[in-house]
């Protein structure tokens, strides 16, 4: 894999799991805001954190070399099927 197929898949990664961890924020959010006015402001101000720290994340790998180096589990090994 590439160094920008390396950086580009580093980013996706990192951009779903900063996802993850907001939409889990807001699951509390909803829970702990008993005013639906309150959630809404408190929903857009998170989900503006998240997305700038995203971007502020994506551009940040701009300035590094990254390869990516699969695990064990990651690798599909392909073998042509004899027949006998």
């Amino acid at each position: 894999m590439g160094i920008n197929k390396s950086r580009e898949k580093l980013k996706r990664d990192s951009e779903a799991e900063v996802t993850k961890m907001f939409e889990n924020i807001l699951d509390y959010a909803q829970v702990a805001c008993a005013q639906p006015d309150t959630y809404k402001a408190l929903r857009s101000k998170i989900l503006r954190a998240g997305n700038n720290c995203i971007r502020a994340i994506k551009s940040e790998m701009d300035a590094y070399d990254i390869k990516y180096i699969p695990k064990t589990e990651d690798i599909i090994e392909v073998c042509n099927k004899q027949t006998r």
